[in-house]
């Protein structure tokens, strides 16, 4: 017995040293912060969110100086919507590459690319320069975010997965809060073009970080996608979302996330400096809130569903236990969405507008970790590109919709009365929810 663990062990540190012939489960077998790997991956998106934070805020202040008055806006708004465009035109491509090639090249690639645009970014003198850049930049970031997603199950491993996801989800909360603090820091030190520089920087870092990660290789297969083949191949991972019920409930979810979602960005700025006749003070206060409710969630998630997965005695009986978290986790976050926005009309004040928009954060939180979640479980390795690019895609395609109706509703309804519509239409979707679900799934009795 003795000799058969020492040769285990032994055959583990081999494994180790060659690195990335090796299957998944070897890169997940210690806890999730004792995983090298994780780790690196980990600190990679850290280092590039906060980045890209700053750019965010960097962003809004260039396009000022750049064309000054109210017309700012509109170029941010064009900008948004270059960004959205740019993931679902080329994040499907990027999921398809990620299923024949080396993640790892692909994620550094996309870094590198980020890292030299954002340092030509300081140069640009017009605003048709920005749109093009802000379409390049995110045109790499659909090539990245995707490959990243799909990576980390095979890295983070099933057992740690779901708490993978929490953390992300407190961090990029985490670094919304942050990062105006961080950008504003810069410019009273450096200037404004540190704040592009800062980004490049960032994205320099991460790829370092992933270049020092050993990812698992699936066996090599030649790149086989041809033209009259390329349509089936950028569909694949739309057809795996849709064939798979617990799949399409879950973008169905998605949905009511970008309803409230777009209601929190756009129209919360509205509603309390117009409706409530505040400043700017009491709208951080109102997003600070969103994106605790968001980080709170996560947390808790990620600890009450470990102790209930730990019981799990063999992976069938995990798939079920995660089945049916994930679809209470759905169902909540939906019902919590509509109803908190449905106050909306009876003008709340600031304090209760806060925790509403807690609780904003919060079901956000619920529908987007459990989504991802049922999305790991329904994928193999090698489809897991092409469906996370899928998923990627169709989700921002909701927040295409969602952006501008929430906006030409504000407009002409007002911020309350939009408010209230949102929450009728999460509602809705929370009763379609309900009528899909099949009485006899096989998931209910594992």
């Amino acid at each position: 017995m003795g000799k058969t663990a020492g040769r285990r062990r032994k055959a583990a540190q081999r494994g180790r040293q060659a690195g990335s012939s090796l299957p998944s489960c070897v890169f997940s077998a210690g806890p999730l912060f004792k995983n090298r790997n994780f780790l690196l991956l980990f600190s990679a998106q850290v280092i590039s969110l906060t980045g890209s934070g700053v750019t965010t805020v960097g962003l809004a202040l260039f396009a000022h100086d750049l064309v000054p008055g109210d017309s700012a806006a509109a170029v941010i708004g064009n900008a948004l919507m270059l960004r959205i465009l740019a993931f679902l035109m080329f994040s499907q491509p990027a999921g398809v590459l990620a299923d024949q090639l080396h993640r790892k090249r692909l994620l550094i690639v996309a870094d590198l690319a980020r890292c030299a645009l954002m340092a030509l970014f300081p140069w640009v003198q017009s605003v048709w320069q920005v749109y093009v850049m802000i379409f390049l930049i995110n045109v790499a970031t659909a090539f990245f975010t995707p490959v990243y997603d799909s990576t980390i199950p095979d890295v983070a491993g099933r057992e740690h997965y779901v708490k993978a996801l929490s953390l992300g989800r407190v961090t990029a909360d985490m670094e919304a809060v942050a990062s105006p603090a961080l950008a504003a820091a810069l410019v009273a030190l450096f200037g404004l073009k540190w704040l592009f520089w800062f980004d490049a920087v960032t994205y320099l870092v991460s790829a370092a970080l992933v270049a020092a990660s050993v990812l698992p290789r699936r066996p090599a297969a030649a790149f086989q996608v041809r033209f009259r083949t390329l349509f089936q191949e950028l569909t694949h991972g739309t057809r795996l979302l849709w064939r798979e019920a617990a799949l399409r409930r879950a973008l169905l979810f998605g949905i009511a996330d970008a309803i409230a979602g777009a209601a929190a960005i756009v129209a919360s700025v509205v509603y309390v400096r117009d409706e409530l006749g505040l400043g700017e003070n009491e709208f951080v206060v109102a997003m600070v809130a969103l994106g605790l409710g968001s980080t709170t969630t996560a947390m808790v998630l990620g600890k009450a569903t470990g102790r209930y997965e730990s019981r799990a005695n063999g992976p069938s009986e995990l798939h079920g236990r995660r089945h049916r978290w994930s679809d209470g986790a759905l169902l909540l976050g939906g019902t919590v969405l509509g109803l908190l926005l449905l106050p909306g009309i009876c003008l709340p004040p600031l304090p209760v507008f806060a925790a509403l928009w807690f609780m904003n954060g919060a079901g956000q939180a619920l529908i987007e970790i459990s989504s991802a979640t049922l999305l790991a479980e329904h994928t193999q390795a090698g489809q897991r590109g092409r469906a996370y690019a899928a998923h990627f895609a169709l989700t921002h395609a909701f927040w295409l919709v969602t952006y501008p109706a929430i906006g030409h509703g504000v407009s002409k309804l007002g911020s309350p009365l939009t408010f209230t519509l949102a929450g009728m239409a999460c509602l809705v979707i929370v009763v379609a929810g309900i009528l899909s679900r099949k009485p006899h799934h096989d998931h209910a009795h594992t």
